[in-house]
């Protein structure tokens, strides 16, 4: 099974974790990149005006894959813009797709991320997983806003039966000689 991971990033978290998912998988792995830096004013700003921030073009041979994970953070029980403006340019070719995001892991907050891929997307994702980061920091780290995932807490995450199981379904298997 060939996989892709489009994933975006704001603070390195996803992007740190999509790598690693890729390696493990052996996916091909592509990055939403925007033309301008974004701060925390333009989030806010388009979490408040439901605002489509532009996006760089990227070249996809969709056809090639037979799955599709999408990865990006969650904020404010909403997926990141710029991952809302790639499923709306791209919503044709997100057939057979899965939504993993590494965030706080909030009450309703995976209901709330699949009312949001069905009204952007044309189908439904097979998966929406959520790997629960605030699980993961002590009690002075949880004291900042940001928490940096750092290469043992995959581990951690690379542990659970939700993320074996996705090694077990969408792993590249060499063929039997």
């Amino acid at each position: 099974m060939k996989t892709l991971i489009v994933y975006f990033t704001f603070s390195g978290n996803n992007e740190l974790f999509a790598k690693d998912i890729a390696k493990d998988l052996g996916a091909t792995i592509v990055q939403i990149t925007e033309p301008k830096k974004r701060g925390m004013f333009r989030i806010i700003l388009d979490m408040l005006f439901n605002r489509f921030p532009r996006i760089n073009d990227l070249s996809i041979s969709w056809q090639q894959y037979d799955h599709i994970f999408l990865m990006a953070p969650i904020w404010n029980y909403q997926i990141a813009h710029p991952m809302k403006s790639f499923i709306r340019k791209n919503k044709e070719y997100i057939k057979d797709y899965s939504f993993i995001t590494l965030c706080s892991g909030r009450e309703t907050q995976k209901e709330k991320i699949a009312k949001q891929l069905k009204k952007m997307a044309i189908y439904e994702p097979r998966e929406i997983i959520e790997f629960e980061i605030l699980k993961l920091p002590t009690y002075e780290e949880q004291k900042s806003s940001i928490y940096k995932v750092t290469p043992d807490g995959l581990k951690i995450f690379t542990q659970q039966e939700v993320y074996q199981k996705i090694l077990r379904a969408y792993a590249i298997k060499e063929e039997m000689v």
